[in-house]
């Protein structure tokens, strides 16, 4: 079985469902808190150790757009080292344009679109959403910098509920929808500063 790569937003989840659904998990998903070179050695670990049963092995490795170069030359000798195995490999990233290009030629990519939980606007950011919505419509940093500093340690929440307001009009084109999520990655993955922030609003026209 040729790997699967799950990536976007829900991601995670997608991965861990099909672990489920085609096999029986032999551990909990591996490098949640960013994948290691040693973690490679830990999924050699579990194959060796993945015992019988009716269903397949399977792990939930990443988020391999995450991973060192280190750790993803690893990951890659990995998946060919157990390529003839009985051990199912299901990989999830944020963000495809990030994963090695070599890794993306060994995996079945499959986009994940945002859940209902990302797509739905914070009601109560809904009124300074549509004013920072406004203010890069008209390409007014300044405003935007006012907007997005003055939340203070609510700015994630106020730009979350943008990215729901956004993502609500564009769910029928799968292309905006991936667009706008990474447009969007260093806020809704809780990386980066509110600046780090600003700098990626402003990037390009809505």
């Amino acid at each position: 079985m040729t790997p699967r790569l799950f990536h976007g937003p829900s991601a995670r989840d997608k991965a861990v469902s099909l672990s489920l659904e085609i096999g029986r998990p032999v551990g909990d998903p591996v490098g949640d808190k960013g994948l290691k070179v040693d973690d490679s050695r830990e999924i050699v670990e579990l194959a060796s150790h993945s015992g019988i049963g009716d269903k397949a092995p399977t792990i939930v490795v990443g988020p391999i757009d995450q991973a060192s170069p280190e750790a993803s030359d690893a990951l890659l000798k990995t998946l060919e080292d157990l390529a003839e195995g009985p051990l199912r490999i299901i990989l999830w990233a944020d963000f495809l344009n990030e994963v090695s290009p070599t890794i993306q030629s060994r995996t079945i990519q499959i986009w994940c679109p945002p859940d209902k939980l990302w797509i739905d606007p914070l009601s109560q950011y809904s009124e300074q959403a549509n004013k920072l919505f406004e203010a890069l419509l008209k390409k007014d940093q300044s405003r935007v910098l006012d907007l997005v500093g003055g939340a203070r340690d609510n700015w994630a929440d106020l730009l979350q509920a943008l990215c729901g307001s956004l993502a609500q009009h564009v769910l029928s084109e799968p292309k905006r929808v991936l667009e706008t999520w990474n447009r969007f990655r260093l806020v809704l993955d809780g990386r980066g500063s509110f600046l780090v922030a600003v700098d990626a609003l402003l990037e390009r026209d809505i």
